[in-house]
Parts: structure tokens; sequence; C-alpha cells
């Protein structure tokens, strides 16, 4: 498969061989837009494991709203428009979102944790949402701000890290 910008991607499994994952991570990207509609990604998102959490950057959260996953729940998605989005007929993503998933609770924050459901904002917010499941995996700060000093990511850490709505345990 090939990515919007020329990077290919190869997997290591298809749909039918069903691997287990601690983590399902839809990306956003004009892709999306057709993912909403696949009724074999839908299938496979239901059948995964009730111990993996299912995750999104960017408009891949659209794919669970459409799917009603994020009914009840906070979720995200990116808050600035691009060019086309700009324009009269354009619309914001976190907006559409909101047509999307009517029953999703729409929140502002660059990461949110609703338990299962993990949603990332914009592009660059999937950084912020590894960091925040290294977190949530029991990794301590100091290993964390060592990884985001390694990546040069530092400064960014640092503005964003706080930017994370998390469904308290009990409504989880």
């Amino acid at each position: 498969m090939q990515a919007q910008a020329g990077f290919t991607v190869l997997p290591n499994y298809s749909f039918a061989d069903a691997p287990y994952m601690d983590a399902f991570l839809i990306p956003g990207g004009f892709g999306t837009r057709q993912e909403m509609h696949n009724r074999l990604l839908h299938d496979f998102v239901r059948s995964i494991s009730e111990t993996s959490l299912l995750t999104s950057v960017c408009t891949g959260s659209w794919v669970y709203g459409k799917m009603g996953l994020l009914d009840g729940l906070p979720a995200t998605n990116r808050k600035e428009p691009d060019n086309v989005e700009k324009s009269p007929s354009g619309k914001v993503p976190i907006d559409r979102l909101a047509e999307i998933a009517p029953e999703a609770q729409i929140s502002r924050a660059r990461v949110v944790d609703a338990g299962k459901v993990i949603t990332a904002g914009g592009i660059a917010s999937g950084m912020e949402m590894g960091f925040h499941l290294l977190r949530r995996a029991g990794y301590d700060e100091e290993f964390i701000s060592e990884v985001a000093r390694t990546m040069e990511y530092s400064k960014a850490y640092e503005a964003y890290r706080d930017d994370v709505e998390t469904l308290e345990a009990s409504s989880i």
C-alpha cells in the first residue's frame, strides 16, 4: 500500500491473520474518508480483543466515530484547518467529527484517553499519544522525558505534556 506522500507500507499481517495486538492504530489522512465506510475494517476492529486498545491520530477517529465506538465517550481531532478546510465549503476535522459521531463528547485536548479508546488531535499529536501510552504502561516521567530528549522533542513535550484528558476510571 502506498500512502499519500509516496511512503510505502508493507504489512506483516492481513485482517484474516487476526493477530493479537496490544493496540490498534488508525492513522489520519486523506484515506480516512474511504475507510469510514470499509466494512472489512469495521468487522476487524469489532473482532479485536477486549484487552487491546483502539487508538487513532487525527482523522483516524472518524472511523471509530462512524462505527459508533465513540458514543458517550470523549474524543478529539485536529483543530486547525488545512487549505481546503479553510475554504467556504470546508470544515475543520474536529467539527466534522462532531457530525460523524454526534453522541461523542468532543474535546479540544490534544490526547483523549477514554479507556479502551484513545484519540489524538492533529498529526504531531501522535507523539503525545505515544508518550501517554508509555505513561499508561507504567513508565516514569524520567524515562519518558529521556525518550523525548533523544528524539529532540523536549520543548514540544514540555509544552504539550499535560494536554491530555482522561476519562475517570470509574466511568470506563
